[in-house]
């Protein structure tokens, strides 16, 4: 990110805590529900939504300078499932936005070009090869694998591990990897919006395990292992109550303010504008389309809880709430990762 976008984050956010005024910095946008892979706890493959077109997409993009939009993350489905790919991503970048992209990789030794203008490729890595597999597919961890070789050689990347009964004991490995191939790793909670969830109770860890990994990771990360996560996330994820529950209405001691729907917001594949990823099709949402964006965002609903376990909104709510020490630790590893860039 330039000193301009800092800026007008910085403004943005203030601007926001002080008078509550609403901006869309951060958009998520699903762009396909397609995926080549069959992960057990997802099944976002099988939604049946028509796709918004390369125009409407560019144009959406465009309403979303027009607000204030810093930074839009793509992802699906498999968002290089999209023969246009390339020109959105290229669209985006030419309005001055932050590029991140979420990936399981199969696609980019043929999309490799497409992504030159991506500034935090985020790919899925949940440890060696057979637990790796037995989250995802057989043979998933070779194409990811495969896409770290060819990836962490063009642009930053950081990894994504879902945290499941099966790779409690893959963080030392990952972490090696981390180290071994110049890549940062962020670690989340299994979950899942309730419209695309799979196999996720056989996979869920008790809590007992889950405390003693983010234990592990907050250990790693004091010693200087490459984890994005922030320390104030990690921590919060310590006293989360019911990991198998994603959310909560009743708000408690300790909550963090949440901002989806305020300072971010989440496109469906559809076009639909909703608070969050979590929240697809559990609130009204209007849809650009019929509407505009500004007004999607503007009509969005009451966000319907009061807390989450979903690391990136915690970490989204924590930068919003100007916590300084999660905002400097962002800011770090986004110019560590843009310096590594060849």
């Amino acid at each position: 990110m330039n000193l301009k976008n800092l800026v007008y984050i910085g403004s943005s956010i203030l601007m926001a805590n002080l008078f509550n005024k609403r901006t869309p910095l951060n958009v998520l946008l699903s762009v396909t529900n397609q995926c080549p892979s069959k992960c057990k706890y997802c099944t976002l493959t099988l939604r049946k939504q028509k796709e918004l077109t390369t125009e409407q997409i560019f144009s959406l993009i465009d309403q979303l300078a027009d607000a204030g939009t810093q930074r839009i993350g793509f992802w699906g489905g498999e968002p290089l499932m999209r023969p246009d790919i390339g020109k959105i991503i290229d669209y985006a970048k030419s309005k001055g936005m932050f590029i991140t992209l979420n990936s399981n990789g199969y696609l980019i030794p043929q999309k490799i070009d497409e992504l030159k203008n991506v500034d935090i490729l985020a790919l899925s890595m949940d440890g060696r090869e057979k637990v790796h597999d037995k989250n995802r597919e057989k043979g998933s961890h070779k194409k990811v694998i495969r896409a770290l070789e060819i990836a962490t050689k063009k642009m930053p990347v950081w990894t994504i591990t879902v945290l499941t009964k099966n790779n409690l004991n893959e963080i030392d490995y990952i972490l090696d990897l981390a180290e071994k191939m110049g890549f940062f790793t962020i670690f989340q909670i299994l979950h899942h919006p309730s419209t695309g969830i799979g196999d996720t109770k056989s996979m869920l860890p008790s809590p007992e395990e889950y405390k003693a990994v983010i234990n592990k990771l907050i250990e790693s990360k004091k010693n200087g292992a490459p984890i994005v996560s922030t320390f104030k996330c990690l921590k919060y994820l310590l006293k989360w109550q019911d990991y198998a529950e994603a959310y909560r209405v009743e708000k408690q001691k300790g909550d963090i303010a949440c901002w989806a729907g305020k300072l971010y917001c989440n496109i469906d594949t559809d076009g639909g504008v909703y608070p969050c990823p979590m929240l697809l099709g559990q609130v009204k949402a209007l849809n650009f389309l019929d509407v505009g964006f500004k007004k999607a965002f503007e009509n969005l609903a009451s966000v319907q809880c009061s807390a989450c376990d979903i690391s990136c909104m915690i970490e989204f709510n924590l930068m919003s709430s100007l916590n300084l020490d999660v905002i400097f630790n962002w800011y770090k590893y986004i110019r560590m990762s843009k310096n590594k860039k060849i």
